[in-house]
């Protein structure tokens, strides 16, 4: 059967270092290319490189893009400074999920706010068409980047906590990111100038990784992903991922919801990180189970983590299962597996 899904500007390239390919939201990305236990050693002690066209860029500037983005995204943008990086998330009136952000503050240019905001691919256009939503005559402009981006993972991609800076070209950037599960700085820009560096890192000693990978270090560091672990039905505070949202500044779209639960309780399901021990039968979309056996979540993601020598992952548990014992039960099939849960811990605003 013919593949109907997009090919990213780097996929000739990692092609033609043998990798497997993957489909995922129909977007085609290498799975794995000379072997995963090498390349997630790379990715730990010195250097892999990886596609990272399963995010988009959208560029936005203007004179009142400050007042926009913070009456609009749940972060605090005033808080942003030129160079820095921030969680954020655009949520609806209920406070469900819309997008989830990285943002990056440009150099102001001739005195106006300059802001990259990263999204998951396959949320750019809905992204857009919300802004122009939002939009009310305010003085700012956005453009969806059409580039190539490479991923470079561990201790020699010489990357900083969350940032941005100017890349090789005056069109290129480089972004320290924190949501890939190790040291993660990211080359964007033209797709030529791209693959000639991603060519030099493999002749400089690095190693080509893909998406097993990548899946292995973002679960190691209980990091969710979107459609896979949260999606548009699923409230900020059930996802955990507190360092999103402020507490402290004005209103924006969901605000309320997230206050409430923050102020009063837990939201009706919470998602947390899953310890399968050392069942090596993979586990995705398996239903939890209590200790008298009624459904009460699912696994969400699955990995067998190579650092911690046992599978685990990520998965939704209803709020009456979190008030009792920390072991339940994944069923799959014919499969029991005995399966402890931790709550993520995460949010510098997130109250104990």
């Amino acid at each position: 059967m013919t593949s109907t899904a997009t090919s990213t500007p780097l996929h000739d390239l990692f092609s033609s270092w043998g990798a497997d390919f993957i489909d995922v939201n129909e977007l085609r990305l290498p799975l794995r290319v000379s072997g995963v236990g090498s390349e997630y050693q790379a990715a730990l002690e010195s250097l892999a490189i990886a596609d990272g066209g399963d995010r988009g860029l959208v560029h936005m500037s203007g004179a009142d893009l400050l007042d926009f983005l913070q009456r609009t995204l749940s972060s605090d943008i005033k808080k942003l400074q030129p160079g820095e990086g921030q969680w954020s998330a655009l949520l609806d009136g209920k406070g469900r999920w819309l997008c989830e952000l990285l943002l990056f503050r440009l150099p102001d240019q001739e005195g106006e706010l300059q802001v990259l905001l990263d999204c998951p691919l396959d949320s750019v256009s809905s992204l857009v068409q919300r802004l122009d939503m939002m939009h009310f005559g305010e003085r700012i402009a956005w453009q969806e980047l059409e580039v190539a981006r490479l991923l470079l993972l561990g201790p020699k991609s010489e990357a900083q906590s969350f940032a941005v800076e100017v890349g090789p070209s005056a069109e290129s950037f480089w972004l320290s990111r924190p949501d890939r599960g190790t040291a993660c700085r990211e080359l964007v820009g033209p797709p030529q100038l791209v693959r000639d560096y991603a060519r030099q890192s493999i002749l400089d000693g690095a190693l080509a990784t893909g998406w097993v990978v990548l899946d292995i270090l973002r679960v190691e560091a209980g990091q969710p992903r979107w459609r896979t672990d949260f999606d548009s039905e699923s409230i900020l505070p059930e996802s955990g991922e507190w360092q999103r949202a402020s507490l402290a500044k004005g209103c924006y779209a969901g605000q309320e919801v997230v206050a409430k639960v923050d102020t009063y309780g837990e939201a009706p399901r919470q998602l947390c990180l899953l310890d399968f021990a050392q069942v090596e039968v993979p586990l995705i979309g398996a239903t939890l189970h209590d200790d008298q056996d009624h459904p009460v979540g699912t696994v969400t993601s699955w990995v067998w983590s190579p650092r911690q020598g046992k599978a685990i992952g990520l998965g939704v548990i209803k709020r009456k299962a979190l008030q009792g014992q920390q072991v339940l039960y994944a069923v799959s099939g014919q499969e029991r597996v005995m399966t402890t849960w931790t709550r993520p811990d995460k949010g510098p605003d997130r109250k104990p």
